[in-house]
């Protein structure tokens, strides 16, 4: 069997009703290529065990299936998806979580002829159709990049390259990036999308390809992904905070005089956001304290107002973002 040149890895956690789709729309794929497609099932409590045993001898010899003893969940040090990385040999590292689902059965051509030409991108993207439980589009519209490539504008106005089924990227380096954040990282879960994007900025270019080429699948009750269960707490707020400071950390060590501008504004931001109300862990005196030690610290003083006057101008002109 020839080295995969992909890793597609499908994280997978009580998705009885939408795996099959999932994994279908993968295994559609017409690639040139050779792809592996490492998937996960995170010990479910449905029936999505069943499903994926079923599959098991419809599927191409290129899908490999880990059945896991325990939950490894989402969050922590080793997650369900970590596993799937770890055992990724692919030059390229796809993903899919197992509730989404592909709508172009050329995408990895694509994404992987795009890296191959380009060698100064770091990772490639597309934008998506959110849809809902009846896998129809639900009238969302995702905070794709509206922009060819991908910028630390956007990325302070927290517009990402695209969703995680859109993901695409040279593994080593990313993975090599991951390892470096990860030994500064000051919190213990914060939006990995986040982290990603500005991770895969400081490596180099970020290409995203303005056609929806997967469906996200977005469901606000009644599931187990993080829009189902989210809600504020002093912790989450904490957590935000900290992840300020990582960026900032990880900029001064591996980015450019960019990234570390971008680290700064996203940091000052956050600290502003909870310095008042009921989830407050800042305090405004040791903000504007750090403030007179920066360079154009009016800039960063007012990060927090110009994020949210270009929000509101976004939203009053129909563009989705994200709070």
């Amino acid at each position: 069997m020839q080295e995969p040149v992909i890793s597609v890895v499908v994280s997978v956690y009580n998705h009885e009703r939408y795996i099959e789709r999932c994994l279908r729309s993968i295994a559609a794929q017409k690639c040139s290529y050779p792809f592996e497609v490492l998937v996960g099932e995170d010990c479910s409590t449905d029936g999505t065990r069943d499903v994926l045993r079923r599959l098991e001898a419809e599927l191409p010899d290129n899908f490999h299936t880990f059945y896991r003893e325990h939950n490894l969940g989402i969050r922590g040090t080793h997650t369900n998806s970590d596993d799937l990385v770890d055992h990724a040999r692919g030059k390229y590292l796809a993903a899919c979580e197992g509730d989404d689902f592909w709508l172009y059965d050329g995408k990895l051509q694509a994404q992987t002829d795009f890296l191959e030409a380009h060698p100064e991108y770091s990772a490639c993207f597309h934008h998506c159709t959110v849809v809902g439980a009846d896998d129809e589009p639900n009238g969302e519209r995702y905070p794709d990049c509206p922009e060819e490539d991908y910028s630390y504008r956007e990325f302070f106005y927290i517009t990402m390259p695209g969703q995680l089924a859109s993901f695409f990227v040279r593994r080593e380096p990313y993975l090599a990036a991951k390892e470096h954040y990860f030994a500064l990282q000051r919190y213990d879960n914060y939006a990995a999308d986040r982290r990603n994007a500005f991770l895969l900025l400081t490596l180099g270019k970020v290409r995203c390809i303005q056609e929806p080429w997967s469906a996200y699948r977005h469901i606000t009750s009644g599931g187990s992904s993080h829009s189902a269960t989210f809600h504020y707490t002093k912790e989450h707020a904490q957590s935000e905070v900290d992840y300020g400071q990582t960026l900032i950390d990880y900029a001064e060590r591996y980015g450019d005089a960019r990234a570390l501008r971008a680290a700064k504004e996203t940091s000052y931001r956050v600290r502003f956001r909870w310095c008042h109300g009921p989830y407050k862990v800042t305090k405004l005196g040791d903000i504007l304290r750090d403030l007179r030690h920066e360079e154009r610290p009016v800039g960063l003083a007012f990060s927090w107002l110009r994020w949210y006057t270009v929000i509101a101008l976004r939203m009053a002109r129909g563009r989705s973002v994200v709070l």
